[in-house]
């Protein structure tokens, strides 16, 4: 494509920057992983509650991410637009991962549990938002090029190995029974409670020390780059233009169906191995968990290969149908063995999923920066993670409509078959299809051959054009 390098970064920078992908991987994945368990089997909030709560939230998220993303791409500062974001969120994060697990269960209220439960949401999703957001952001900025982004991308799926052992295993170290053990008892429950209030206090201590390492020696944004903060547009005109953009809109439906499938797995596998599979050790769940994460890492070689030969979007489609058939074997699955076989095939399908996932969202970036003259990237991320938190929406609507035709409203320890049913169904036949209609939607995608190439190498010109003039 003759694409002029991007400013060379060391690679002890790279791995500095990749850093952030532990403290942002283990408070999102501990996040997904506990907080329906939670607050179901622990606090004891009907799950319609739990739903309502999560929809309010979707209501929130719909205003805060794109306001953010636009704040971000006009903040003027010495340091550029987005490390001060990222430097004010993380502090507020890390206590945020403890308050997750401390709401005022001595009240003996669920209306005061579900207030609580409702504002933690809030304020865990605008911090988040505020690191992730600026995280993927000054990404797709500070490395230009496609192999740049690549091999970078390689040190970042390495770090999110480890954060997946925070995320999926030492929560099962610490906590000895998830859903507060059968029967139930007050000494139980408050043993439980203090086991999650343990699990977030580690959990803060990794996001503190890898963000501190990304904030000190991971981030430098390219100046030329930030200075676009001077011509960005209006809010009106960054949505409107936003949503206007083809290729953006066919890279949502996959996007959506990607993280609809990728949550609805660690949201339920501990009732699902629980109650149908009669699994009573907690580090085979985390083993579980983590095994697929830590195959789809395993496996980026592979679909770094195939965005060699065939590009992203190929590899996007392939990993999708690779992902199909084994997601509706693992609901299935009929011990615990055979979930670690089926886990293997899972993530080599998910590690095609996330690959295109980050390398066609930089795409599009570079597709709009080139149109619009303006690097965008906040407002793109900004919507893109409301769209994340609305798969998690579609989710819990689902699982709540599900668990209340088949009785389980509030927790019980023994739930019937209809539920075990439900429990299948929700985490094998709707993702998968699901998936099929992300496959559609990224088989439409239109950056690919040509107009790829073409705007790789409009992208290099225009940048060439700024430092320049800057």
């Amino acid at each position: 494509m003759n694409e002029r390098k991007s400013e060379k970064v060391p690679l002890g920078k790279r791995v500095a920057f990749a850093m952030g992908e532990v403290g942002d991987n283990t408070a999102m994945q501990t996040f997904q992983f506990l907080i329906f368990t939670f607050y179901f089997a622990i606090v004891g909030l009907p799950v319609l509650w739990i739903t309502g709560g999560f929809i309010l939230w979707s209501l929130w998220n719909a205003f805060n991410d794109p306001l953010i993303g636009y704040l971000s791409d006009r903040t003027k500062t010495k340091w550029g637009r987005r490390i001060p974001w990222m430097l004010g969120a993380t502090i507020p994060l890390a206590i945020l991962m403890i308050l997750l697990f401390t709401p005022p269960l001595a009240l003996n209220s669920d209306l005061l549990n579900f207030i609580y439960f409702f504002i933690i949401l809030i304020l865990f999703d605008t911090t988040y938002t505020a690191f992730n957001l600026n995280y993927n952001a000054v990404f797709s900025e500070m490395f230009v090029t496609m192999e740049d982004r690549s091999s970078t991308g390689k040190v970042r799926i390495s770090f999110v190995m480890i954060a997946l052992i925070f995320a999926f295993l030492l929560p099962t170290l610490i906590i000895e029974d998830l859903l507060g053990g059968d029967p139930q008892t007050p000494a139980t429950i408050s043993k439980a409670l203090g086991e999650y209030q343990l699990t977030g206090i580690i959990a803060a201590v990794v996001i503190i020390i890898s963000y501190f390492i990304i904030l000190k020696w991971g981030v430098k944004e390219p100046k030329y780059i930030s200075k676009d903060a001077e011509t960005a547009m209006s809010f009106g005109k960054t949505l409107k233009t936003t949503f206007k953009n083809k290729s953006f809109l066919w890279f949502l439906i996959p996007a959506l169906g990607t993280w609809i499938a990728i949550n609805i797995l660690p949201t339920l596998a501990p009732l699902f191995m629980i109650h149908s599979l009669g699994v009573t050790d907690m580090e085979l769940i985390g083993y579980a968990l983590a095994l697929q994460f830590i195959v789809a890492a395993v496996s980026t070689p592979l679909w770094e290969k195939i965005r060699v030969k065939k590009g992203a979007r190929m590899a996007g489609l392939i990993g999708i149908v690779a992902w199909i058939i084994p997601i509706i074997f693992f609901a299935f699955s009929i011990n615990i063995e055979m979930v670690f076989i089926v886990q293997i095939f899972n993530g080599i399908g998910l590690g095609g999923g996330l690959y295109f996932y980050d390398q066609c969202i930089a795409e599009i970036i570079d597709e709009d920066e080139i149109r619009h003259g303006t690097r965008r990237s906040g407002i793109y991320y900004a919507v893109l993670n409301f769209f994340i938190r609305f798969s998690a929406i579609i989710n819990f609507v689902l699982i709540g409509i599900v668990f209340s035709t088949t009785d389980w409203q509030s927790y019980d320890p023994n739930p019937g078959v209809n539920t075990i049913l439900g429990l299948q169904i929700l985490m094998g036949v709707f993702p998968a299809i699901v998936l099929v209609i992300s496959w559609i939607g990224l088989y439409f995608y239109p950056i690919k051959g040509e107009i790829l190439a073409e705007n790789r190498r409009k992208l290099t010109e225009l940048h060439e054009e700024k430092q320049k003039s800057r």
